[in-house]
């Protein structure tokens, strides 16, 4: 995956204006344990050297990405949808999206384990090869009817993002960085059993610190 950090926030971690629109699973419940464990990890690395280079995301959005949609970097590439004028509004995107999105159905009792940690994110993968099976095929199925499939659809790693990476580690913050990957990893496979995925949303984001299921939070800049 093309990594558009620098689109996302700027020198001082503050979010720029992003737009586009995706399909998540939210992991924002306290009952969930793979919620509390991803509060855990980022108050962890809250409190390294490291906190100051990060622009960390705020636990009420803690999510799972099922399927990338369309962002508006996507505008005039191959990975705008083809069946949408490249120069409609987001806003006129985001409904004919979510009516495609929404009449395809969701398979039931895909389950997913924690993979490792990274600084960013904490990795997720499927707990069987039914559940592998099922979550790829959905995800084709979306990206068929949508016209959308970004380059990195068949590479790509099921996550929680916890933070980006805005300004680049020194030599001893790369060094706290690897021990806290590990410890948190250990941690995270001993301590989180599989969980069932929620059913995803079709959500839209104007930048990286919120995801709305509301169209009409869609903002006017494009």
């Amino acid at each position: 995956m093309i990594n558009d950090t620098v689109y996302k926030f700027d020198k001082q971690c503050k979010p720029l204006p992003y737009y586009g629109n995706t399909l998540i699973s939210y992991l924002n419940e306290i009952d969930q344990p793979i919620y509390k464990a991803a509060v855990r990890v980022q108050e962890r690395i809250k409190n390294s050297k490291l906190s100051s280079n990060l622009a960390f995301l705020p636990v009420e959005s803690f999510h799972m990405t099922v399927l990338t949609l369309c962002r508006e970097i996507d505008r005039h590439t191959e990975y705008w949808p083809p069946s949408i004028h490249e120069n409609a509004r987001f806003s006129e995107v985001d409904k004919i999206l979510k009516e495609i999105v929404d009449r395809i159905p969701f398979p039931d009792d895909i389950q997913m384990i924690v993979d490792e940690c990274e600084i960013n994110r904490i990795v997720l993968k499927p707990v069987d090869e039914d559940s592998r099976i099922k979550l790829a095929d959905y995800r084709d199925e979306v990206a068929r009817k949508t016209g959308i499939t970004h380059s990195w659809h068949n590479t790509f790693r099921y996550h929680l993002s916890l933070d980006y990476l805005v300004i680049p580690l020194d030599e001893e913050q790369e060094a706290e960085k690897k021990i806290i990957c590990k410890e948190c990893t250990e941690w995270l496979t001993n301590e989180i059993k599989p969980f069932v995925v929620p059913k995803p949303d079709f959500v839209i984001f104007n930048d990286m610190m919120s995801y709305e299921k509301n169209l009409e939070l869609r903002g006017n800049l494009y």
